[in-house]
C-alpha cells in the first residue's frame, strides 16, 4: 500500500514538473519573441527608433481578446490564426490602433503554430 502511494505521489510530482517546464518554455518563447513588439511586464524596453512602443502591451491585447473569445480553444486559435495571417478585419482594436502601430507583421517562419499555441495557452491565464 506505502508503494502503490509512493508510485502515485511520484507520477503527479512528475506530471508538475512537466507541466512548470512547459510554462516555462511558454514564458521563454514569449519573452523572447512577443516581447519585442509588445509590453509583456514594467521591465520589457518595446520602444521603436521614434521612442514610442512597437505595439499594444500584452495585457492590452489580451483584454481585448477576453472581451470577444470565451473559451480557451477560441482564444489560442485566434491568436495562432491572427499572429500568423495578419489582417485589418481580425483587428479587434480600433481603427486608430492600427493607423497608430501599423498592422502586426506575419509571425510565418519565426514561430510554428505549436510554439504559437504555447504562448497562446501561457497568455491566457
Amino acid at each position: 500500500m506505502i508503494i502503490r502511494k509512493l508510485i502515485i505521489a511520484s507520477l503527479l510530482l512528475g506530471c508538475t514538473t512537466l507541466l512548470s517546464a512547459s510554462q516555462e518554455e511558454a514564458k521563454a518563447l514569449t519573452t523572447e519573441k512577443c516581447a519585442e513588439c509588445h509590453m509583456i511586464d514594467s521591465m520589457t524596453d518595446t520602444k521603436g527608433a521614434n521612442g514610442h512602443i512597437k505595439a499594444p502591451p500584452m495585457w492590452g491585447v489580451m483584454r481585448k481578446i477576453h472581451e470577444n473569445f470565451k473559451s480557451k480553444d477560441e482564444v489560442v486559435a485566434f491568436l495562432i490564426d491572427y499572429t500568423m495571417n495578419p489582417a485589418s478585419e481580425k483587428m479587434l482594436f480600433p481603427k486608430a490602433t492600427e493607423e497608430y502601430f501599423g498592422l502586426m507583421p506575419s509571425q510565418k517562419g519565426k514561430l510554428t503554430e505549436e510554439e504559437l499555441a504555447l504562448i497562446a495557452e501561457y497568455l491566457y491565464k
